[in-house]
């Protein structure tokens, strides 16, 4: 286990860091109707016919409905047979998959990707404790992975937010990058062995490295669970700034001039094209694109959305 960091703040993250997040999800409120709700908590709403469950509402009655819940009063009063659906909330485990690669240990504001990831993982996994789901995961970097089986408890929570500040606090010991390493579809793989039906999973990177073996993960995936893909970014890689700028990989360096021309126009362009598509290729697929940036704290961003969805709904 990688001793306590010394690391300026927003480089990298402590397990203690992680763990102040049980506190910041008391804020979230918990919405059975909210449009995302069963992203977010694990759960979704199914309508049953049955007793002892939250009531509904009353329809005409359907061959095969339950004759213990035919409404008599509404029928006396119709002249047709109606029936009492319930609701019940089934619970699904949920599944975090947090990328802890190098590609991510870059940041230009307050934190790096890395940092930013890790805490929506922490955000996502106390969010959904705090919901009463089960919740594991998959933490990964180059080295290798840390399976976490689903379960339900903070001792757990705690062991997983471990083995991500972990990770985490090996970054800035690693001398190179190994580029167009697709980490990620291993991953992916890996997890399609392990996620069978009825999950939440929620697979957070900055997807940088994504390829046609990476959409035919995430889209058998989303066959019979529900996928939600957290996009970390950094300013920087929607526009460069102005100047030189010096790029490298940990092996090789780049000299890079950045005008106010038609060359960072392009740049801007080409990046922002490139969300678009990424945002309705899964929408297609029933998978949300949600975006979360490392210049503002991950609590202040989701605060900030649940406030916008509250207001849209209203």
């Amino acid at each position: 286990m990688p001793e306590h960091n010394t690391y300026p703040p927003g480089l990298t993250v402590s397990l203690e860091e992680l763990m102040h997040y049980e506190y910041y999800v008391q804020q979230i409120p918990l919405l059975p109707q909210h449009p995302v709700y069963s992203l977010l908590a694990g759960r979704h709403a199914s309508k049953l016919r049955g007793r002892g469950l939250d009531f509904e509402e009353v329809r005409v009655y359907v061959p095969g409905d339950d004759v213990r819940n035919i409404d008599w009063r509404v029928t006396a009063r119709t002249g047709i047979t109606h029936s009492k659906v319930f609701n019940e909330e089934k619970e699904r485990p949920a599944f975090i998959i947090a990328d802890q690669t190098a590609m991510l240990f870059f940041g230009s504001r307050m934190f790096v990707k890395a940092v930013t990831a890790a805490q929506v993982a922490a955000l996502s996994a106390f969010y959904i404790l705090k919901r009463g789901d089960r919740v594991g995961g998959i933490i990964f970097n180059e080295d290798g992975h840390r399976f976490i089986a689903p379960k339900r408890s903070k001792s757990h929570v705690q062991f997983l937010l471990q083995s991500l500040a972990d990770m985490n606090q090996l970054l800035p010991q690693r001398k190179q990058l190994k580029p167009n390493t697709p980490y990620l579809n291993d991953i992916l793989r890996r997890a399609r062995s392990t996620v069978t039906h009825d999950y939440v999973v929620t697979v957070i990177s900055d997807f940088s490295l994504i390829d046609d073996e990476t959409r035919h993960h995430l889209r058998s995936l989303s066959f019979h669970n529900d996928v939600l893909l957290i996009h970390i970014t950094d300013p920087l890689d929607a526009r460069l700034p102005d100047g030189k700028l010096v790029l490298g990989d940990g092996r090789y360096q780049l000299m890079w001039q950045n005008g106010r021309g038609q060359q960072g126009e392009r740049y801007a362009a080409s990046y922002n094209d490139m969300i678009s598509r990424f945002t309705e290729e899964f929408r297609n697929y029933r998978m949300p694109f949600v975006t979360m940036d490392t210049a503002t704290r991950v609590e202040d961003q989701v605060m900030k959305y649940f406030r916008t969805q509250q207001t849209t709904a209203g």
